[in-house]
């Protein structure tokens, strides 16, 4: 099904990929899942909708929990072969996974599992390998390329290429995302706050402060939901 299904959109990905989405869907005949993998047709009727929306040009999706939201691969891009979560309430492109394996892997040992509840690569709670690291520190240069030399970027597609860097960035480098709190774009300065909580960056502690008390009112309240979870 995949090759084929590939072929007829035109993307190009390695054979390893297709033997291991050929392996679940085998296995998601024998197991009810909460995340279904779609079917042939399917995938393509959602893909002809979601073609004429420019924010969805790098990503397909492949799974559904059925209420009109999808697990989404990018097959080209910064993030290419990463998957993320298209809910159709509020779009956020950033990465959960760092590939098909890992998201299969993590989807077949909690089979029953909507997308919150299973336990995702990215935001990482974690040291990764150095290998993981190179990989996800070329993926956001190559995002800050395309958001400094891209000349008609709109805000949105921005902004999702922002919620993509704060995802993938690692630890060690969470420094380089204090700058977004003083971002002019809301959803930028909440979630800015969101992930420096999510990590509990303490060396943010005070700039949160301010933001909690002069942010924009997204950026407000998520600055405080940071410095409580900081208290914890």
């Amino acid at each position: 099904m995949f090759i084929d299904l590939f072929n007829r959109l035109n993307i190009t990905v390695p054979d390893a990929l297709h033997k291991e989405l050929e392996s679940h869907k085998n296995q998601q005949k024998d197991q009810i899942y909460f995340l279904r993998l779609m079917e042939f047709e399917e995938i393509i009727e959602t893909v002809d909708c979601m073609s004429k929306i420019e924010v969805y040009q790098d990503v397909i999706p492949l799974w559904t929990d059925n209420n009109s939201n999808y697990i989404g691969f990018h097959f080209q891009g910064a993030c290419k072969y990463k998957i993320s979560y298209l809910n159709h309430e509020e779009t956020d492109l950033s990465p959960g996974f760092r590939g098909i394996s890992s998201f299969i892997k993590k989807l077949e040992s909690q089979p029953h599992f909507d997308w919150d509840e299973l336990k995702r690569d990215y935001p990482s709670e974690v040291e990764i390998s150095n290998t993981e690291l190179v990989e996800d520190l070329n993926c956001i240069d190559e995002l800050n390329n395309l958001i400094n030399f891209s000349q008609l970027l709109n805000d949105e597609i921005r902004c999702q290429y922002i919620f993509s860097i704060m995802a993938l960035t690692p630890k060690t480098h969470l420094d380089s995302l204090k700058k977004y709190l003083d971002d002019e774009d809301m959803y930028v300065q909440e979630r800015t706050c969101e992930i420096i909580g999510f990590h509990r960056y303490l060396p943010a502690r005070e700039k949160l402060i301010e933001v909690s008390i002069n942010g924009m009112h997204n950026g407000k309240l998520a600055a405080k939901r940071a410095l409580a979870r900081m208290r914890e």
